[in-house]
């Protein structure tokens, strides 16, 4: 799924938004600043267009949002790869906030839309190369825009499936990433500790790329994830994946997270547990 294919099934459904209602105390996007944003060429709107119309308490509508969400969409997918972008975290909050997608788009364009994000966010994983991580990095931008993924839509299934069945070694990267922060405490074999000059440290992979709108995960996608992490699931990625992949550094890695694995079992489903309990609270 591409932004052309976005572009082309919105256009055959929404119109361009009539009645347009901006905040009226311009504190956030005015009904000027937004009908600036809908009359300018769809291909010529960058992040920084959005600036006070995305994350905020007002938006015009689902109207506009509905119009404009192509052009949102195919700066998203490029802002993924930035570090700290705000465009990512303000749209995720939006959807967050509005429950857009599920609430504000007919079946199709809900299909096209969550096909089209979890193909960019898969992509954006199989971009991952990092088995060693020191300081605040790209690396961990992901951990959150995963986690706000479950929130703002109901398919935390397609994207995890499509990942974890992956045999691409930047998605095999990127969960090596992700166990690690569950396996390890302390001692992360990826993510050097924290430190006041360099910032990083392991994610918490319960924390969203948005904050502040009670966010949390979706029923479906909580008792997905009950089902798909565990001890037996990761010991069995985690063999196939040593005995995949030609690279030493993978196998490696796998092979010693298989054996830190098996040091305490039950400390690791209890882990599996806390992820899904952390999820399920609203910030």
């Amino acid at each position: 799924m591409t932004i052309t294919d976005i572009i082309k099934a919105f256009s055959k459904e929404v119109t361009r938004p009539v009645n347009i209602e901006g905040d009226p105390f311009g504190i956030d996007a005015t009904t000027e600043e937004i009908t600036k944003l809908v009359n300018k060429p769809s291909d010529q709107l960058t992040a920084n267009d959005f600036s006070g119309y995305l994350g905020y308490c007002t938006t015009g509508g689902d109207d506009d949002l509905r119009f404009l969400f192509p052009s949102i969409l195919r700066i998203w997918e490029s802002e993924l790869y930035k570090q700290d972008s705000w465009f990512t975290q303000y749209f995720h909050a939006e959807l967050c906030r509005t429950d857009f997608i599920e609430r504000a788009l007919s079946e199709r364009l809900k299909t096209v839309t969550i096909e089209f994000m979890v193909r960019a966010l898969s992509d954006r994983l199989n971009s991952e190369t990092a088995l060693h991580v020191s300081g605040s990095s790209t690396h961990h931008n992901w951990f959150g825009q995963i986690a706000s993924f479950g929130v703002y839509t109901k398919k935390i299934d397609m994207l995890w499936e499509l990942i974890w069945n992956s045999k691409k070694q930047g998605h095999t990267v990127a969960i090596l990433q992700y166990l690690s922060c569950i396996l390890y405490d302390t001692d992360n074999p990826i993510f050097t500790p924290w430190t006041c000059k360099k910032g990083g440290g392991a994610p918490t992979i319960w924390e969203y790329d948005s904050v502040g709108f009670e966010e949390h995960w979706k029923s479906e996608n909580l008792k997905y994830l009950s089902k798909a992490l565990c001890s037996d699931t990761i010991r069995k990625w985690l063999n196939n994946t040593h005995k995949r992949f030609d690279s030493q550094c993978i196998r490696k890695m796998a092979q010693d997270f298989i054996i830190k694995l098996d040091t305490d079992v039950h400390r690791v489903d209890q882990r599996c547990a806390n992820l899904i309990s952390a999820l399920s609270i609203p910030t």
